[in-house]
């Protein structure tokens, strides 16, 4: 998935991209290659649960214009190892605002981004705990049930194990999405 911004700065293009530094390593991105930018991976945004962590890239262009810089910038979302929850968005959307603020008046509210990711973090491992919780107590009845059917020795573990998981998929994502 891709998005962009596209705007303009009243200043010169070496000052807009000392800011596009500063603002990105500010949030947690690292600069592999000049004007772009990158956070984030599969295997970490799986065991930290943080928006944070998730694949994205980023790639600035900037283009002189009289007494001003033209600045577009392109956000590009790997894979994700997960669906974006409302609260990773809510992320998202803050640090785009916050790149807009930061190229405008050289601030912006860092404090605030770190507590939407602070929120998304603990809301998704509430999500994971309650769902293993729920696998606790619907995996019992279920291995007595299947315990009673008349299948076949090999048959019982693997339906119980695939009936299990899709159970805790769908209840992770229905916790995840809080409706």
């Amino acid at each position: 998935m891709k998005f962009r911004w596209s705007g303009a700065v009243a200043y010169d293009s070496d000052a807009a991209s000392e800011r596009l530094r500063e603002y990105f390593r500010a949030i947690g991105y690292e600069e592999p290659a000049p004007s772009r930018w990158a956070r984030g991976s599969f295997w970490r945004a799986i065991t930290t649960f943080s928006p944070r962590q998730l694949p994205i890239t980023v790639e600035a262009k900037l283009q002189p214009w009289g007494t001003q810089t033209l600045v577009d910038v392109t956000y590009e979302f790997a894979r994700a190892p997960r669906a974006l929850s409302e609260q990773d968005a809510d992320l998202i959307v803050a640090e785009l605002r916050g790149l807009t603020e930061y190229l405008q008046h050289g601030t912006a509210d860092f404090e605030r981004m770190l507590q939407l990711e602070r929120a998304a973090t603990r809301r998704a491992r509430r999500a994971l705990v309650n769902t293993l919780g729920l696998i606790a107590l619907l995996s019992i009845p279920l291995a007595a049930l299947l315990s009673r059917l008349p299948l076949p020795p090999a048959l019982a573990p693997v339906l119980g194990g695939v009936l299990g998981g899709l159970g805790a998929s769908y209840l992770f994502w229905r916790l995840m999405r809080g409706k």
